[in-house]
């Protein structure tokens, strides 16, 4: 008998979600991940194929960070990736705080129109409409509290 993990490990494979979840926990976890000034100066933006993209927020940080990328690779075997690459651009505050349910208007504003769409693309292949259904409203939930953490 499979665990719970597992299979909802498998669906979110079978979505195509993968890597997207994947990213979250590691968004999530990157200042303990990383700590010092490399938290500070970098944030993992997109997974792409086992390749992580990190925005660096200074020329100086993107020169020093390619002496250490191997190791920074090694930091994140566990998410299983095999490559990384640098590019100048926002890094998001370390001393992010919680998400406010009390606020329904920003929160259903959170996400892009593009993630909507993509959302609903990837779980319309789901047959069972109620599962399908929930799926949806958590994906766009866990999306909605990521993107609102990282605004503020």
């Amino acid at each position: 008998m499979k665990s719970i993990g597992s299979l909802i490990s498998s669906v979110f494979k079978d979505l195509g979600m993968e890597e997207r979840v994947k990213l979250e926990l590691m968004r999530k976890e990157w200042n303990n991940l990383f700590n010092g000034p490399l938290s500070v100066h970098t944030y993992p933006v997109e997974l792409k194929d086992k390749e992580l993209l990190i925005n660096v927020d200074s020329p100086v940080w993107l020169g020093q960070l390619k002496f250490f990328k191997q190791d920074i690779i090694g930091k994140l075997h566990s998410y299983n990736i095999k490559e990384i690459r640098f590019k100048h651009g926002y890094v998001y505050s370390k001393a992010w705080s919680s998400v406010s349910s009390n606020n329904p208007t920003r929160y259903s504003n959170a996400i892009s129109d593009s993630d909507i769409r993509w959302i609903d693309q990837i779980t319309t292949e789901i047959e069972d409409n109620e599962l399908g259904e929930a799926i949806r409203k958590a994906i766009r939930k866990g999306m909605t509290k990521a993107c609102l953490k990282l605004e503020r």
